[in-house]
């Protein structure tokens, strides 16, 4: 009775640890497909984003991201941000994860969301990035800054 207990926590044991392989594996397999496509893209979008004109964050945006945005929000929003300064450096990008999502009113694609650290004149901030793929390239579908700089 007690080899069949332990034989069964063993199988069990196993199925889980291959489980945590499999996954390993295959967020390895999809954060290497967006290694060459999607890190070049953000690098360059996050430089010119930084420069905070809000024009620059619009071209970058998808259309559905930025249609219940009001260009006077997006001012404010770039006018906070620019408490930070000027870019200095850009840390290791996190790939997070990948979708797809099927919905209606032209949100429907491929999503990948990138966690990048980034050194500003002013602080530190972490940014949280999701892509809408299209295409051979991507539009930048949610922008998320957080930095302790930016609280008074």
């Amino acid at each position: 009775m007690v080899k069949k207990i332990l034989k069964g926590i063993g199988i069990t044991f196993l199925v889980l640890v291959s489980l945590f392989v499999l996954l390993a594996i295959w967020t390895a397999n999809k954060s290497s497909a967006y290694k060459e496509t999607a890190i070049p893209y953000l690098n360059s979008a996050i430089t010119d984003i930084s420069k905070w004109d809000p024009q620059i964050l619009k071209n970058y945006m998808t259309p559905s991201s930025i249609e219940n945005a009001t260009d006077e929000d997006i001012s404010k929003i770039m006018r906070a941000f620019s408490k930070l300064g000027e870019l200095k450096e850009l840390g290791e990008f996190e790939f997070i994860n990948v979708s797809s999502k099927a919905v209606t009113g032209g949100g429907s694609g491929t999503y990948v969301t990138y966690l990048i650290p980034a050194s500003y004149t002013n602080g530190d901030a972490q940014i949280t990035v999701t892509l809408k793929e299209e295409g051979e390239s991507f539009s930048i579908y949610n922008f998320n800054l957080n930095s302790m700089a930016l609280i008074d």
